[in-house]
């Protein structure tokens, strides 16, 4: 499997087993600037739907803080809003993007706590069923949408089978 950056992006580059790595930055995220991941996501879904289905790993440049993800409110604020305003975003998201994973689920169930050990952090989700079917309903109907424009319903209903599944394993996983 190869990487390339989102400034590399080329139609052949999405041929195989390449994957764009997309890096939301810090200032994007504190600054609520949208603009560059619009720009971005507008670019895949015109010109390079089918050929970039689950092939970007979208990743917050956050090497440097040492809370997870999961800790940083503006983050889950800046996830939230991105899947709001893409909601095809998970035509394009590949299965390595856990941590975009864990952040939507985080904003679609109601109830979650964070426990801060000394020792270990871990994040306590009370499994809402209600939230859980909201989250995979949201999925399921924004690809099927995505498909039905693109003309692309198999590969859409490709990519809801992987992340139903993906969201099954965590939920049997994480009671």
């Amino acid at each position: 499997m190869s990487f390339f950056t989102a400034d590399e992006i080329s139609r052949n580059k999405f041929m195989g087993r390449s994957i764009c790595h997309y890096e939301i930055t810090k200032d994007d995220v504190n600054n609520n600037n949208f603009s560059k991941i619009d720009d971005f996501m507008k670019k895949l879904k015109i010109h390079y739907s089918p050929a970039a289905r689950q092939k970007v790993l979208f990743t917050f440049a956050y090497d440097d803080d040492k809370r997870e993800l999961i800790y940083i409110p503006e983050v889950i604020k800046y996830a939230k809003e991105i899947i709001n305003r893409h909601p095809y975003f998970w035509y394009f998201s590949t299965t390595y993007n856990s941590e975009f994973f864990c952040l939507a689920e985080l904003i679609n169930l109601k109830k979650y706590t964070i426990f801060d050990m000394p020792a270990k952090r871990t994040v306590h989700i009370e499994q809402d069923p209600e939230s859980l079917k909201r989250l995979v309903y949201k999925i399921g109907s924004s690809l099927e949408n995505f498909g039905i424009q693109i003309k692309d319903q198999k590969g859409c209903f490709e990519s809801l089978k992987i992340w139903g599944e993906l969201i099954t394993n965590h939920t049997n996983t994480h009671p």
